[in-house]
C-alpha cells in the first residue's frame, strides 16, 4: 500500500534533492510536486498526505476539501500563524524546511494512515459481516450499545441504539436475572464472561416474553469495544425446563419427586442432611381400590398438602413425593428432638383430619421412619425404620447407627474369592448385544457386556460381583479386560460396539493412555463408542469433558448412559460433546403403561434432536414397546425384543419375533 504525498509550494526550489532523499529512507512512498492551485484542487484526492505551502493562493481551500476527504495536512509556513489565527492549530513546519524534521514527520503520518486504514477495513468487515447476520447483534464499550441491528432492536422493541440506551441504563440492564443465566444485570464486569463458552442471558422481548440467547463475543482492537452477537436457545432452554419438571416433579401433588432429591444431593457437595423422614399412608392400596383412583389421587394431594402446612414455617425442611403414597421430609440444621417433634406432629395432624369426598367420610393414619444415620445412607435408613415400624404397628421408627443391619462381610467375602478366581483363570468374558437401526431394522452396532464364568461354567451378571469389584479396587481392571476383548472382537467387523466406562474409571490414573494404546493395537477408533453414565459419582464436569474432548480427537464416539434417571445434568450435557443419549431403561420399559414415562421419553427425544444427538431406546422387551418408541422418533432400539446378550456378534438384522 502506497503513501501518497503531494508537496504544494511556490517555490520548488527547497525540494531539488528532497525526492531522492526520502526514497533512499522510506519505501511505499510516492511524491508528487506542484505549484498551481488548480492543479492541486484537481490532484488532491490521490493524495495521503499534503504539505501546503500559506503562500498558495486558495490555501484555505485547499485545506477545508483535505478535511473533508480525510487527507492529513501539514502547512508550510515562514512564521507562525497570529495568536486569533485557526491554522495555528494545524500541524506546521517553519521554513527554511530541514529534510530530518520532514522526514519524521513522513513517518509519523505513514504509521497514521496505517493504522487509520487496517481500522477502516476492520471497520467494513465488521459492517459486511453484520450485514449478513440474522441473530440479534450490538456493539458495546461495555456500558452502552454503540450499534444494534434490526434483530435485537426488534427483540428489544426498539427503533435504534438510541432508544435501546434510552431503555436501559447499562446495556447489560437487559439481561434478566433467570436461574439458567450465567450473566444477568447484577455482573457488572459482564463482558469478561462472554469469553467462557456457554455463556448463556434472558432478555424479555416485545411481548413480554423471556427469551434465551448463547453469546458469543468479538473483541475490536479500537476504543476497547466488542460486537456481541446472540444466537436463540429458547427451544433448548424449553426443552430442558420440559425435561426437568417431567423428571424432578410428582405429576400429581407438584411437589419435587425423589430423583429432584438425589439430583440435588449430587450436584450441591456442600448440602448435608442431618436427618430424613420417609412417611407412608397406612392401607392406601384399599382406599384406592374400594374409592376409586380419583378419591385416591385426591387424598395424596391432601396429605401433601397438610404435610405441608406443618413445616412451612421451617426453611431448613423441605417435603418431597416419593413414589405410590409415600413422602419424604428431609432436615438440614434442626436438631433432632425438633425434627422428632414435627413428625410427630405431621402423623398427628393426618389422623385427625377426616377427608371428605362426595358420601363419604375418610380416615387416613402415617406410619414414619426416620433416620439420624451418620454412617450410612439416610434415604436406605429412613426406608428400613419405615418397614421395622410397619412391621411393628408403631407410628414412627428411629434408625440409629447402633441399629445398622449392613452386615454382608461373608457374602462379600465370597464374591471377592470368585472374582480373584476369574481374573486368575481368564474368566472374564464379554457378551454382545445388539442395537437395532429403527429405520432399517438392521443391527448397526452391539453393546459389550461383562460376565464372570463360574467354576461350573456358569455365566453370572455383573449384578453379583461389580459393587464387590467396586469395593475391592477391582472395577477399572474389569472395564480394561472388557476394552481389550471388545477391541480385538470388532476389529474386523463391520458394526459399532460400546463399551461402558464410569467416572472411577476415568479418574484413574493412566486409564486414557490405555485407551490409547489400545485404539493404537486395534485400530477400531472410528467405530468404539463409549458409554459415560453420569451418576453421583461425578465430582468434576470439567475432568469430564476434557476426558471427552480427548477421546473424541481419537475419532471415538461418546453416549450417555441412563439418561433421564433423576442425575441426568441437562446444563453440563449442553456443554459435552457427546452423540448419543442412551434412554434410561426405566423409562422404556414403562412407557406403554405409564403416561409420565411417555412424556418424559418423548420430551428427551424432541430435546436430542435439538442438539443433533442421536437416541437409543434400551430395555425394548416388546413388540408395544418398539412400537411406541419407534413412532417418537428413536433412532436404535436395544433389548429382549429383539435379542439376549449373545456370545458372538454374529447377528445382522432382526430375525423377527423372538416371542415365538
Amino acid at each position: 500500500m502506497r503513501f501518497n504525498v503531494l508537496i504544494a509550494d511556490i517555490s520548488l526550489k527547497d525540494f531539488k534533492d528532497f525526492n531522492q532523499f526520502i526514497k533512499d529512507k522510506l519505501d511505499d512512498i510516492n511524491i508528487s510536486f506542484s505549484s498551481n492551485s488548480d492543479e492541486i484542487l484537481f490532484n488532491i484526492e490521490n493524495s495521503n498526505l499534503v504539505l501546503l505551502s500559506t503562500s498558495i493562493d486558495n490555501h484555505n481551500e485547499i485545506i477545508e476539501k483535505c478535511n473533508d476527504l480525510g487527507i492529513y495536512v501539514i502547512l508550510l509556513a515562514n512564521e507562525l500563524p497570529s495568536g486569533g489565527s485557526a491554522l495555528k492549530e494545524m500541524d506546521i513546519l517553519i521554513k527554511p524546511l530541514n529534510y530530518e524534521e520532514i522526514l519524521s514527520k513522513f513517518e509519523h503520518y505513514t504509521r497514521v494512515f496505517k493504522k487509520d486504514s487496517f481500522l477502516q477495513t476492520e471497520h467494513e468487515l465488521s459492517s459486511s459481516v453484520i450485514k449478513n447476520i440474522n441473530n440479534p447483534l450490538f456493539i458495546t464499550d461495555g456500558f452502552n450499545a454503540i450499534f444494534t441491528n434490526n434483530h435485537f432492536n426488534k427483540l428489544t422493541g426498539c427503533e435504534n441504539e438510541s432508544e435501546v440506551n434510552q431503555k436501559y441504563d447499562v446495556i447489560s440492564d437487559a439481561f434478566e436475572i433467570e436461574e439458567t443465566s450465567t450473566v444477568t444485570k447484577e455482573n457488572k464486569d459482564w463482558l469478561k464472561y462472554c469469553d467462557e463458552k456457554g455463556t448463556k442471558v434472558c432478555i424479555i422481548n416485545d411481548n413480554n416474553e423471556k427469551k434465551f440467547f448463547s453469546i458469543q463475543r468479538i473483541n475490536l482492537t479500537h476504543n476497547n469495544t466488542s460486537i456481541i452477537l446472540l444466537t436463540d436457545i429458547s427451544h433448548e432452554i424449553k426443552y430442558k425446563n420440559d425435561l426437568d419438571n417431567l423428571l424432578y416433579t410428582d405429576n400429581l401433588t407438584k411437589l419435587p419427586n425423589r430423583a429432584r432429591l438425589i439430583e440435588q444431593l449430587q450436584s450441591n457437595k456442600d448440602l448435608s442432611l442431618e436427618s430424613i423422614s420417609i412417611l407412608d399412608i397406612n392401607s392406601f392400596k384399599e382406599i384406592n381400590d374400594f374409592f376409586g383412583h380419583r378419591i385416591g389421587d385426591s387424598i395424596l394431594k391432601g396429605v401433601g398438602e397438610l404435610i405441608h402446612k406443618n413445616i412451612e414455617n421451617y426453611p431448613t425442611l423441605s417435603l418431597y413425593k416419593f413414589p405410590a403414597d409415600t413422602y419424604c421430609v428431609t432436615n438440614t440444621n434442626l436438631e433432632q428432638d425438633k425434627f422428632l417433634e414435627i413428625i410427630r406432629d405431621i402423623v398427628d395432624s393426618v389422623y385427625k383430619k377426616v377427608f371428605h369426598f362426595d358420601q363419604y367420610e375418610i380416615d387416613v393414619k402415617l406410619t414414619c421412619g426416620i433416620s439420624f444415620s451418620n454412617k450410612n445412607n439416610k434415604l436406605i435408613t429412613a426406608d428400613i425404620a419405615l418397614q421395622s415400624a410397619k412391621k411393628d404397628h408403631k407410628d414412627y421408627l428411629v434408625f440409629y447407627d447402633e441399629l445398622d443391619k449392613f452386615q454382608e462381610y461373608e457374602n462379600n467375602m465370597l464374591w471377592t474369592k470368585k472374582l480373584k478366581a476369574a481374573f486368575t483363570n481368564d474368566k472374564i468374558e464379554v457378551f454382545f448385544q445388539p442395537l437395532i437401526n429403527n429405520h432399517t431394522m438392521k443391527v448397526d452396532k452391539y453393546e459389550c457386556l461383562v460376565r464372570l464364568i463360574d467354576e461350573e461354567d456358569k455365566v453370572i451378571s455383573p449384578f453379583f460381583f461389580l459393587d464387590i469389584s467396586k469395593k475391592s479396587n477391582q472395577y477399572t481392571k474389569l472395564t480394561k479386560i472388557v476394552i481389550e476383548k471388545s477391541f480385538k472382537r470388532f476389529e474386523n467387523l463391520p458394526f459399532e460396539f460400546s463399551v461402558n466406562i464410569s467416572y472411577e474409571d476415568i479418574e484413574e490414573p493412566g486409564f486414557l493412555d490405555f485407551i490409547k494404546e489400545m485404539m493404537q493395537k486395534y485400530k477400531v477408533g472410528n467405530r468404539v463408542v463409549f458409554e459415560i453414565l453420569e451418576d453421583e459419582n461425578v465430582k468434576n464436569y470439567s475432568f469430564l469433558i476434557s476426558f471427552i474432548d480427548e477421546i473424541k480427537a481419537l475419532g471415538c464416539k461418546v453416549a450417555i448412559d441412563d439418561f433421564g434417571s433423576g442425575y441426568s445434568n441437562f446444563e453440563h450435557l449442553l456443554k459435552m460433546n457427546v452423540d448419543y443419549l442412551k434412554i434410561d431403561a426405566s423409562l422404556i420399559k414403562n412407557i406403554a403403561t405409564d403416561e409420565n414415562s411417555y412424556k418424559i421419553t418423548k420430551t428427551i427425544i424432541e430435546f436430542a434432536k435439538s442438539l443433533n444427538l442421536q437416541t437409543i431406546a434400551e430395555f425394548v422387551e416388546n413388540e408395544k414397546i418398539f412400537d411406541i418408541i419407534k413412532d417418537l422418533g428413536a433412532d436404535f432400539s436395544q433389548g429382549y425384543y429383539f435379542s439376549a446378550p449373545i456370545s458372538k456378534p454374529d447377528l445382522y438384522e432382526f430375525p423377527g419375533d423372538t416371542n415365538e
